[in-house]
């Protein structure tokens, strides 16, 4: 995941864009590896899209579509 990350980065514009679907995507694959350092996750900013927002997100998609709450936990 860290690749792919630098990888969205380096491809330039729309970095978080590209950056989150990407990684959302990544997420529910096996080919890839959940390396990304924690601090990035402790430090991300927690305002009105932030951390919290993101919890909230995946614990509602997970619940409507339970098939990701086991792709993400075969990874």
């Amino acid at each position: 995941m860290s690749a792919l990350l630098r990888d969205c980065v380096n491809f330039g514009g729309d970095v978080d864009s590209v950056a989150a679907i990407a990684m959302g995507l990544a997420s529910l694959s096996r080919e890839y590896v959940s390396d990304i350092p924690q601090v990035l996750v402790d430090e991300l900013e927690d305002g009105a899209y932030g951390r919290s927002f993101l919890r909230s997100l995946d614990e509602a998609l997970t619940e409507r579509f339970p098939v990701l709450a086991c792709a993400s936990r075969s990874g």
